[in-house]
């Protein structure tokens, strides 16, 4: 174990998450990384089996979960076809399990894990060859063992089962770190969204989470303990006086609303009622983050200097070759209206599938869904505010 893989990792023997330790990065000021924990593999339903059928032994394709819990297990099928509202309430389920502050790993988070990798110099490879077994393209000879329930399904996909590929496919290459960020399926990941045609005057503006906090206390999502009239109650929370006014929260249901203001543990909307339960604020960059771009492309160089985004680790420019420091990861998005609210924004998806190639990889970054798609190579991963 290198010096880097010792400082910012912390984890215990056999343990299904990873600390990360707060850190910096010299090409980005004043934002503080890391700080939460993240779970080491692609989430999985709690009796997930490696055979015909049984990826989805506990909830049907596209089924609201219920109560039923988002796992991190190794060696199991990845959850796929669910949508981005149900993987965020799978993961608050989760919270059953692993103790209060589980969610969908954030936006900032997942940056976090791909600003550690570009500053220690350790980008994961991963399963992005589409083969049997699956491997990646690059280092044709590190292979995982193939996910047979996803392959029944269809013969052309070779999804691997989460955590079974070598020590270079986790973060930092640590033999026991976060597995899978490049490749195998592509991964939902909370408060980071794109308008799209249908608002006027904001088409390609990114949404982001009201702030990086990354504590139970003071992050801008969590799961509402009360709501009431124009309003939602989270009594964990210790949040500042009005630091969410004019942003929005966007509710279990999908409902955006616009925020007027917030006490410590109340959220006061301008109108409407909010659902209980899973929730998430997000702010309005004033961004159009395809400017300039063609999707499809690859990174260039990323947004580390704008204040409202530097801390997601999104694009900034990309052409068709890319830059080796970034992996030569791909960057999709589409600023088409695709559907009625709460759908008719485009929320992200980072790592990339099994078939992406050199363009998948922990910088990879779709805005090209919207929250009620699903697919077989979209799946999602638990974080945990401490």
């Amino acid at each position: 174990m290198n010096r880097a893989q010792r400082v910012v990792l912390r984890r215990k023997k056999r343990s299904i998450w990873t600390y990360i330790e707060p850190f910096t990065h010299p090409n980005i000021d004043g934002v503080t990384f890391g700080g939460f924990e993240v779970a080491n593999f692609i989430a999985s339903q709690p009796g997930a089996f490696n055979g015909p059928g049984g990826d989805k032994p506990n909830v049907a394709d596209n089924a609201d979960p219920g109560t039923v819990p988002a796992m991190s297990q190794y060696a199991k099928p990845g959850w796929r076809y669910i949508s981005y509202w149900n993987a965020r309430k799978a993961a608050a389920n989760a919270r059953a399990v692993y103790g209060d502050g589980c969610h969908l790993l954030t936006a900032f988070e997942w940056a976090s894990l791909a600003m550690l990798s570009h500053k220690t110099s350790l980008l994961p490879r991963g399963n992005n060859r589409n083969t049997n077994p699956p491997a990646d393209v690059t280092f044709t000879n590190e292979i995982a063992i193939l996910d047979a329930a996803c392959n029944a399904r269809n013969a052309g996909w070779y999804a691997n089962l989460v955590g079974t590929g070598p020590a270079t496919w986790n973060l930092l290459h640590h033999p026991s770190g976060p597995a899978d960020l490049n490749g195998n399926m592509w991964e939902w990941v909370m408060g980071l969204h794109m308008q799209t045609a249908d608002e006027a005057g904001h088409e390609g503006h990114a949404l982001v989470l009201g702030n990086l906090n990354v504590s139970l206390t003071g992050s801008p999502y969590g799961v509402s303990t009360s709501v009431g009239t124009n309003t939602l109650t989270d009594g964990r929370k210790a949040w500042v006086t009005d630091e969410f006014a004019t942003m929005f929260l966007i509710d279990s249901a999908g409902t955006r609303f616009t925020i007027s203001s917030n006490t410590a543990t109340v959220i006061t909307v301008a109108s409407g009622n909010p659902a209980s339960g899973v929730y998430e604020i997000v702010k309005d960059t004033g961004v159009n983050i395809t400017s300039g771009m063609s999707s499809g492309h690859k990174i260039l160089t990323l947004r580390d200097t704008d204040a409202a985004l530097k801390g997601f680790a999104i694009p900034a420019t990309a052409d068709a070759t890319g830059a080796a420091q970034y992996g030569t990861d791909g960057y999709w998005f589409d600023t088409a209206d695709p559907g009625s609210a709460p759908n008719n924004i485009r929320t992200a998806i980072r790592g990339g599938i099994w078939t992406a190639g050199v363009g998948a990889g922990v910088f990879a970054l779709a805005l090209y869904y919207p929250p009620s798609n699903l697919i077989p190579g979209i799946g999602f991963r638990l974080g945990k505010a401490l």
